[in-house]
C-alpha cells in the first residue's frame, strides 16, 4: 500500500480541504474530512468531521486524535475499529472560516470568542 503522507510536508489545520482521505494507524484510508473544526478567531482547532468509508453517520475525531495534517491526508493512531466507535457527529453551533467551510462547536467545548460566532 502507498503511504499517503510521504514527502508531504505537514500542513496547518486552516489547510486542510474538503475531501482529504483520513488514514488509521496502519495507513489504510478509512474516510474523509467533511468538516474542519475549530476557531479562526483564536486559531483554535478542536477537530476533524469524518465521514467514514462504511459508516452511515459521521464521527467526530478530536484535534488529540489528530496525528498528522498534510495536503494529501489526515493521519490518526486510532484503529479502524476504534475509529468507527467514536462518537458521531451532531451539530450544535456553527462557526465560520472563510478558506476552508463551516465550522462546528460540540458539547463540552467552551466559546473561544464571540468574534467568529455567525448571526442567528
Amino acid at each position: 500500500m502507498t503511504d499517503m503522507t510521504s514527502n508531504n510536508p505537514p500542513i496547518s489545520w486552516r489547510a486542510v480541504t474538503y475531501g482529504t482521505p483520513v488514514l488509521a494507524a496502519g495507513g489504510e484510508a478509512v474516510g474523509t474530512v467533511r468538516e474542519i473544526l475549530g476557531s479562526d478567531a483564536e486559531d483554535v482547532f478542536h477537530g476533524i468531521r469524518v465521514a467514514l468509508d462504511d459508516a452511515s453517520a459521521d464521527v467526530m475525531l478530536s484535534s488529540d486524535q489528530v496525528a498528522g495534517l498534510t495536503i494529501a491526508a489526515v493521519s490518526t493512531a486510532l484503529t479502524p475499529e476504534q475509529l468507527t466507535a467514536l462518537p458521531s457527529y451532531v451539530d450544535e453551533a456553527t462557526y465560520h472560516l472563510a478558506s476552508v467551510g463551516w465550522l462546528r462547536k460540540h458539547v463540552g467545548w467552551t466559546r473561544d470568542s464571540k468574534k467568529d460566532e455567525e448571526p442567528g
